[in-house]
């Protein structure tokens, strides 16, 4: 996961598919820790964009589009 990596988090049943682009990486997951990620998520469904600290790794976010 780097700065400009697109991601999508899916498969919660509490909240919409969305689209976010990763903005800055302050710590990269590892086994002490899931990271953490500053991200853009994307305007859908009504819904304004917005940006965030989040977990890095989450078990609803995936890389979608790695920045090379």
């Amino acid at each position: 996961m780097k700065t400009g990596d697109l991601v999508r988090w899916s498969g919660s049943a509490d909240a919409d598919d969305g689209l976010g682009i990763i903005l800055k990486v302050f710590r990269h997951p590892d086994e002490h820790g899931d990271g953490e990620a500053e991200i853009w998520w994307m305007p859908s469904l009504g819904q304004h964009g917005h940006r965030g600290i989040y977990p890095a790794r989450h078990r609803y976010m995936e890389i979608i589009n790695e920045n090379r």
